[in-house]
């Protein structure tokens, strides 16, 4: 099941792509009261997670006998645990249905956590609910750049990022991608990758500050495999991100994506009819799939950079 936003607005919080629990582990643990998740479930780079941590080591926290309340995590505490209790938080996350820790909650330097987060980079990308905006697709749970990149936000905190239906539509059949090595920092707004079409080349701004810890090996391989499939297969690229909420709260989401969509939808429409005379071409509510190959007369330069820089 999709998280989804109330009235699709932002919040403080990261919304999670494909997640069945929005709970802090801590409040599943029972150690403080429900709570949202703030961090994606990235525990280990979470501000409230080590706030919760020095509240307990000082005693502020106490529990329903209005005792000092014990974490869940503390390795003595851990020891005195029967294996049952001994529950590993991807198992209160739901990510896994059942795993106990065997490492004194040491998340940091555990195997297991690290295998959670490798495999969430090489199984394949779970298509998202979409909608058409001004004919172009939609998907939900999705956030937006205004130079038309997309950041999905997956457990554990890395997010996933691809270009748009519109930017693909614009541009027609990719030729090829360049993007940045395994390690690079990308940096919000700057122009981090770029794709070539028929001698024809663009830049394109990431959505997110981080550091790249995956590429697509199908991009590639098929560089249309993003026109093909833009929110799923189609992806460019995972990021650890170093700003996640402050960097969101610049992107599109929910109601505010689908009202730019449409707004950019219908700027494309008036520079095609003020050149052409004609509106722009859809087939079935979608606009057609190669947008520069069907007015050239247009001009790349002009089509790049009227809707993919900012």
């Amino acid at each position: 099941m999709t998280l989804t936003q109330k009235e699709g607005k932002k919040s403080n919080r990261p919304v999670v792509f494909d997640m069945t629990s929005n709970q802090c582990v801590w409040a599943k643990a029972g150690v403080i009261k429900p709570v949202l998740c703030i961090n994606a479930f990235d525990c280990i780079s979470c501000s409230m997670d080590k706030k919760i941590q020095k509240d307990l080591e000082e005693g502020k926290l106490v529990n329903s006998q209005g005792q000092p309340a014990v974490s869940w995590q503390h390795p003595k505490h851990w020891l005195k645990l029967s294996p049952n209790q001994r529950k590993c938080r991807h198992m209160l996350t739901g990510q896994v249905a059942y795993k106990t820790c065997a490492r004194g909650f040491d998340c940091a330097t555990c195997p297991y956590d690290q295998m959670i987060e490798e495999a969430s980079l090489t199984k394949p990308v779970t298509p998202p609910l979409e909608d058409l905006a001004g004919g172009f697709h939609l998907p939900r749970d999705y956030y937006f750049h205004r130079g038309h990149a997309w950041a999905r936000v997956e457990y554990g905190g890395r997010v996933r990022i691809g270009l748009d239906d519109f930017a693909l539509r614009l541009v027609g059949p990719v030729d090829e991608f360049r993007l940045p090595r395994l390690g690079q920092k990308v940096h919000q707004s700057a122009p981090e990758t770029s794709l070539s079409r028929s001698g024809h080349e663009a830049l394109t701004l990431s959505p997110m500050d981080g550091v790249v810890v995956a590429t697509n090996p199908k991009i590639g391989q098929r560089a249309v495999t993003a026109n093909d499939s833009p929110y799923a297969e189609g992806w460019l690229m995972v990021v650890q991100p170093e700003k996640l909420r402050s960097n969101l709260k610049n992107l599109l989401f929910g109601e505010e994506g689908t009202a730019w969509m449409e707004e950019e939808s219908g700027r494309l429409s008036a520079l095609i009819s003020q050149e052409t005379g004609y509106p722009l071409a859809s087939t079935g509510g979608e606009v057609v799939p190669d947008i520069f190959g069907s007015v050239p007369d247009l001009g790349w330069d002009r089509l790049v950079n009227e809707f993919l820089k900012i």
